[in-house]
């Protein structure tokens, strides 16, 4: 794209804006003596001048950060390529593996140069080949095979699970240094065994379930606190968890509550505080805000000023699809919807979406991670990997 300015406007010595452009230090000292008509004039001079830089600037800046550039490229990945189950509900990615969480075939670790997959499960890995009649067959893997979340943290990958029967779900993390690499834990007495979240810090491991909020320590690995709708948290069905230096923000069935981990207090919010609805799927920091998904599809932003919520309006066209997650990847937003993927490119603040018209496996879409040169998507047939132009 090429921009061109006139010459003259710089060059001509008889230009009023160039004999503006020789006076500039003389009118700034003498700046209050000027009259309102000549003050105009000037003015008027320089918004001339300067007006095609401003021109060519914002134009070069919506250029560089623009919505995604079509045609899209996407590489597919279903259990003819080795993945566990088509069902992705989590993917998390750490270096250089990615691993994908799914409904009943555990995770996957999927190493992308060699286009390779290795599936864990409670079956051991690999699988039993045969079927030995014992629905749990714990050989030292995961607690269950309904993979929920993944969650990497400094030296392990933690791996929340949800178990609708007796004796499995729950949490359990894969240390590659440790002998064995895999640690299940209890469920704190069936509290922490549907997991639906996680999130951690440097001191413990915060898991929600649908019957509210478990603190695991980190450094004796135990179970140390539990909250519920008793202990104010908004609603005991734990869907989000966020945290944001020393807040601890969690999205629930109720609304959305805030957790000061330094004096121990909490504040709720609902629709009374500004949300869009009550209840609330998931929660996301975009810059210096928090976005909130409701299960229904609405969006609202906190504002630390007000201590309010307000409601955010999209203008792409999935925009009243329910919301199942939030990411934040490549200065751009993805929710993640039942009816395809709307996005917002924060430097411009413009939507967009994408949908299986576009090449995505699905539009029933789960989640979204991103590394270097990609975003993956999870959906229920499969992984769409959406390959972005260095």
């Amino acid at each position: 794209m090429k921009f061109f300015v006139s010459r003259d406007i710089f060059s001509s010595p008889r230009s009023k804006t160039a004999r503006t452009i020789e006076n500039l230090p003389s009118i700034r000292h003498n700046w209050g003596s000027f009259k309102e008509e000549e003050l105009t004039q000037i003015l008027h001079r320089l918004m001339k001048l300067f007006f095609p830089v401003i021109f060519i600037l914002s134009v070069l800046f919506h250029a560089e950060a623009s919505p995604l550039k079509r045609p899209l490229s996407f590489q597919h990945i279903t259990p003819k390529e080795g993945l566990s189950s088509e069902m992705v509900y989590t993917i998390a990615i750490q270096g250089e593996e990615v691993w994908f969480g799914t409904y009943g075939g555990g995770a996957t670790l999927y190493d992308p140069p060699k286009k390779i997959c290795r599936a864990y499960t409670t079956k051991g890995e690999p699988m039993d080949k045969v079927d030995k009649g014992v629905s749990i067959n714990w050989q030292n893997l995961l607690p269950y095979n309904h993979v929920s979340v993944i969650l990497p943290d400094v030296d392990r990958i933690w791996f929340g699970t949800y178990f609708y029967g007796f004796g499995g779900g729950g949490i359990s993390y894969y240390q590659p240094r440790r002998n064995p690499p895999w640690k299940r834990f209890n469920t704190n007495d069936g509290r922490a065994k549907k997991v639906v979240s996680m999130a951690v810090d440097e001191e413990g491991v915060w898991v929600g379930s649908e019957k509210g909020l478990s603190v695991l320590d980190k450094r004796t690995e135990g179970w140390k606190v539990f909250y519920s709708a008793r202990d104010s948290l908004s609603g005991n069905f734990v869907n989000s968890i966020l945290i944001q230096s020393g807040s601890v923000w969690i999205g629930t069935n109720g609304g959305v509550s805030r957790f000061d981990k330094v004096r121990k207090t909490w504040k709720t919010y609902s629709q009374k505080e500004g949300l869009s609805e009550t209840e609330i799927k998931s929660l996301a920091s975009v810059g210096q805000k928090i976005w909130a998904g409701g299960i229904g599809g609405t969006l609202s932003e906190y504002d630390p000023v007000s201590d309010r919520w307000k409601k955010i309006e999209p203008t792409d066209p999935l925009k009243n699809g329910g919301i199942n997650s939030i990411a934040v990847a490549k200065e751009k937003v993805f929710i993640c919807r039942d009816n395809g993927i709307s996005i917002y490119d924060l430097p411009t603040r413009q939507w967009e979406s994408l949908t299986v018209a576009d090449g995505l496996l699905s539009n029933t879409v789960f989640c979204a991670a991103e590394d270097k040169n990609s975003i993956w998507f999870g959906t229920d047939k499969g992984v769409s990997r959406l390959i972005l132009a260095p």
